[in-house]
C-alpha cells in the first residue's frame, strides 16, 4: 500500500516537471498543427510508423501523396 501512494506521488513529480501535462489534453493541438509520422527506408522501398502502425510504401513519390492526402508531417530517417 505505501509502496503504490510513492510510486503515485513519483509519476505527479515527474509530470510536473516534465510539463506532461501540456501535452495531454485536446485542446494544447490545434487544427492546423499536422500529425508527424516517422519515415524510414526499407530494401524494398520505404515504410512509415502512424499511429502505432507500419505502411510500406514502394516509392517516395507514394510516402509524399500519402502524407498530403492524410495532412500529414513526414519525417525521414536514413541510414
Amino acid at each position: 500500500m505505501r509502496l503504490g501512494h510513492g510510486l503515485d506521488a513519483a509519476c505527479k513529480r515527474i509530470g510536473k516537471a516534465l510539463h506532461l501535462d501540456a501535452l495531454k489534453g485536446p485542446s494544447s493541438r490545434t487544427e492546423a498543427d499536422p500529425e508527424w509520422a516517422i519515415v524510414y527506408r526499407t530494401a524494398q522501398g520505404f515504410c512509415c510508423v502512424y499511429r502505432g502502425e507500419a505502411i510500406d510504401f514502394s516509392e517516395m513519390l507514394d510516402v509524399q501523396i500519402w502524407g498530403e492526402e492524410m495532412d500529414v508531417q513526414t519525417y525521414f530517417i536514413g541510414l
